[in-house]
């Protein structure tokens, strides 16, 4: 996604190298998730589907941010106990430019797309963004602590009633680009599983962007 037609791919490192900063059964005994056991094969690592927003120029990006591939990418997720909660984690590498282009489409779509629909065969799910000022997670303030940049927003997918609650923060440093996703069903916000939710994310989000980017846990 580099806007630069002579941009020659990253020098290749090894998976290895990408996997070492994604969290692991061992962090999270350390980190108190230990509710939390990671899944066989990853949760999102299949390709988005067709989304449509108001306008086709929004569609156009929101579908190239959302099917954005990296050059090498690493993925692993958690579930927790009772699999109210999974966790998605992906660690990517894009040549010299792309994970700064791609961020900047993220942020395109998070400003200009306060919703938008999903074709899942003939379905069509709605999807909206909370705004930030009404997220209790407080995605602004969550963005300054990490990295080059970073953007965090949650959406609700779905009916009313049965809405889907999935929280995102994207982190880049450099070339490399950490994405940690949770989902659950969006339920009441002064409840009990709201308040587990809230402190078990709040977990993760020191956890898994201090790993990313070589910090202690703070």
């Amino acid at each position: 996604m580099s806007t630069h037609d002579d941009v020659q791919p990253a020098p290749a490192s090894p998976s290895g190298d990408l996997e070492r900063l994604l969290v692991t059964a061992v962090d999270l005994d350390a980190a108190g998730l230990g509710d939390f056991t990671e899944l066989a094969s990853p949760s999102s690592d299949e390709d988005p589907p067709p989304m449509t927003a108001r306008t086709p120029e929004l569609t156009a990006v929101l579908n190239r941010a959302f099917g954005d591939k990296a050059v090498r990418e690493v993925r692993t997720s958690f579930m927790n106990a009772d699999s109210s909660i999974v966790v998605d984690e992906g660690v990517s590498e894009r040549v010299p430019g792309a994970a700064a282009a791609w961020m900047a489409d993220m942020r395109r779509v998070y400003a200009e797309c306060t919703s938008w629909t999903m074709s899942i065969g003939d379905e069509e799910i709605t999807v909206g963004v909370v705004d930030p000022a009404d997220d209790p997670s407080e995605p602004l303030k969550v963005e300054q602590k990490f990295g080059d940049e970073a953007l965090m927003r949650t959406m609700l997918a779905g009916v009313p009633g049965q809405q889907a609650q999935i929280t995102t923060l994207l982190v880049r440093q450099g070339d490399r680009a950490l994405e940690l996703t949770f989902r659950s069903l969006a339920g009441d916000p002064d409840g009990p599983e709201a308040a587990r939710l809230a402190a078990e994310r709040s977990k993760f989000l020191e956890l898994a962007p201090a790993k990313f980017l070589g910090l202690p846990p703070t």
